[in-house]
């Protein structure tokens, strides 16, 4: 059924209308009598008129007088509302609120927001016409007189509805029914006055919106019990997604494999991808490995190449009972003796900061091994502590680069190794910064640059 309605009237004199009657309803069965007496009912001045049609009728909106409707403006104001809101959405959430950075990729880019932005101008576009149409039409209304009127329920059939409001100015009953029928009208009827008790909305209405509200806050209070406690049971997970899936966790036995375990082992033969270290003079401070002597070696050393690597025993500082020469594995092994990399100020530089964080508390920040760990050792004298060899002593210094880069990799009898802790340019920084030190009490005048030395003095 298509309904029209006429602007608000213009301020003009008028006689009383009739205080019994809402309006009158006049049925035309053609399209042609129903414009005719819209003009007519114009021409005397009235502006409060209504047409029900059950299909549009073109020329309608001329005869009555309508201005455009404002609901494409409300459509565009709520499309461009939506679309800049999901723009920006899109821009805050990812490049302000909570920046993702995965392989470079910019944290916001008008492609991919633009779903989003979409949905919601349509999503807003849509709210602003109903809301429009609600507020334009005074709805919702629970009742409406005009329904009481018998002809109405043709409205949407195959007739022709005028209704005219009482509360026009220009409303006269004693003029009206007279012009209607004359315009051809097949009946024109008395829109009833309202019930008042039609009005009011049911009693059982107010109880089902009251339900409603009470069960709508379970939600949000649940929500804050949860957020506000702590509980042993799992969480409740309407779109469980990942949260329940068929997998092994780690330290756990599982049944599916034969020995019993979860976790695998790694796969014989295999190295994780971007882990081959095939330098075996910057990795493992010796020179390569022959074919032979590899194959030679067990299937475990194959697998891991600085298994061949041995703690080398170091020369003790204390008793001559004390002091044991190197073992037979590590005299064996073919150590690098020049560093397999540049060695410049900041290399050293570097080493001498990593030295005092890794090694300075054992072997004291000359190398003479009176770090503070050692010094509290010996005073409490539990005789279970085995004082640092000095870096300066002959065994020492006579090392290979490459021994010293494997000491600190793997330790040396109770110092642990520092594999997993300090990366391996920063173990030949350490390596390159225990020569300096070394150099220091060596070191001829020779060594000493020609601008400092006139600064040195001699000492005894």
């Amino acid at each position: 059924m298509s309904s029209v309605t006429a602007p608000p009237p213009s301020p003009a004199p008028t006689a009383q209308a009739d205080p019994t009657s809402r309006g009158l309803v006049a049925s035309f069965s053609s399209v042609d009598a129903v414009l005719k007496a819209v003009r007519l009912v114009r021409e005397l001045g009235i502006r409060r008129v209504d047409v029900h049609s059950p299909h549009p009728i073109h020329g309608l909106d001329d005869a009555l007088g309508l201005k455009g409707s404002p609901l494409p403006w409300g459509a565009i104001a709520g499309a461009s509302l939506g679309f800049g809101g999901g723009v920006w959405m899109a821009w805050w959430m990812n490049a302000i609120d909570y920046p993702f950075l995965i392989s470079g990729k910019p944290l916001f880019s008008i492609i991919p927001s633009l779903p989003v932005a979409f949905e919601l101008a349509i999503l807003l576009a849509a709210f602003a016409v109903v809301g429009g149409t609600l507020l334009f039409g005074g709805l919702p209304r629970l009742s409406n007189p005009r329904f009481r009127v018998p002809a109405f329920s043709r409205a949407t059939n195959d007739r022709y509805l005028l209704a005219v409001d009482a509360d026009d100015e220009q409303f006269q009953t004693g003029r009206l029914q007279p012009l209607l029928r004359q315009a051809g009208a097949e009946s024109v009827d008395h829109i009833p006055v309202e019930n008042p008790t039609e009005a009011r909305v049911p009693r059982a209405i107010w109880m089902a919106t009251a339900i409603l509200l009470v069960l709508a806050l379970i939600p949000p209070v649940l929500i804050a019990k949860a957020r506000s406690s702590t509980s042993t049971r799992p969480r409740l997970s309407f779109v469980s997604d990942m949260d329940h899936q068929p997998k092994f966790k780690a330290q756990s036995t599982s049944r599916l494999f034969a020995d019993g375990r979860s976790m695998r082992p790694q796969v014989s033969g295999t190295v994780a991808r971007g882990d081959l270290r095939a330098d075996d003079r910057y990795y493992l401070g010796r020179e390569p490995v022959s074919s032979d002597a590899l194959a030679k070696a067990p299937s475990a050393a194959r697998l891991q190449p600085s298994a061949l690597l041995t703690r080398v025993s170091d020369v003790d500082s204390g008793s001559p009972s004390d002091q044991a020469p190197p073992s037979q594995a590590a005299a064996n092994i073919d150590w690098v003796t020049e560093f397999p990399l540049a060695v410049d100020e900041s290399l050293i530089r570097r080493g001498q900061q990593r030295y005092g964080i890794f090694c300075a508390t054992c072997h004291g920040q000359g190398g003479e091994g009176d770090g503070l760990v050692t010094l509290r050792a010996l005073e409490l004298e539990q005789g279970t502590w085995v004082r640092p060899t000095s870096l300066h002593a002959e065994p020492i210094r006579n090392q290979p680069v490459g021994q010293l880069f494997n000491s600190i990799s793997n330790g040396v009898r109770r110092m642990p190794g520092y594999a997993s802790q300090i990366p391996v340019r920063d173990r030949w920084a350490i390596v390159a910064y225990v020569r300096a030190l070394q150099r220091t009490r060596i070191a001829s005048s020779s060594d000493v640059p020609e601008d400092i030395l006139p600064n040195l003095r001699e000492i005894n």
